[in-house]
């Protein structure tokens, strides 16, 4: 079983690499959001938590405001690693 402190850096990482990805694209480009939730998705069962708040609701959103999303959920996580 993978620990959780290790899951939650991977989901870091991966969501760092979307991140590269999307500042690349002009911000008022559609991006899907898929591969974003898919990553929050392996955040279950790593520690006692609703994970699924922190999913995207809309199937594609702008790129300057999904790179709002993926620092907010970065940023979040990073915090909760520490604790």
């Amino acid at each position: 079983m993978v620990d959780a402190s290790n899951r939650v850096s991977a989901v870091i990482a991966a969501l760092t690499k979307i991140r590269e990805h999307v500042t690349a694209l002009d911000d008022a480009t559609d991006v899907s959001t898929s591969a974003y939730n898919r990553w929050i998705g392996m955040l279950d069962g790593s520690a006692d938590s609703d994970w699924k708040s922190l999913e995207l609701d809309d199937d594609e959103i702008l790129a300057g405001e999904y790179l709002m999303h993926l620092d907010a959920a970065i940023a979040f996580l990073e915090v909760h690693q520490k604790t």
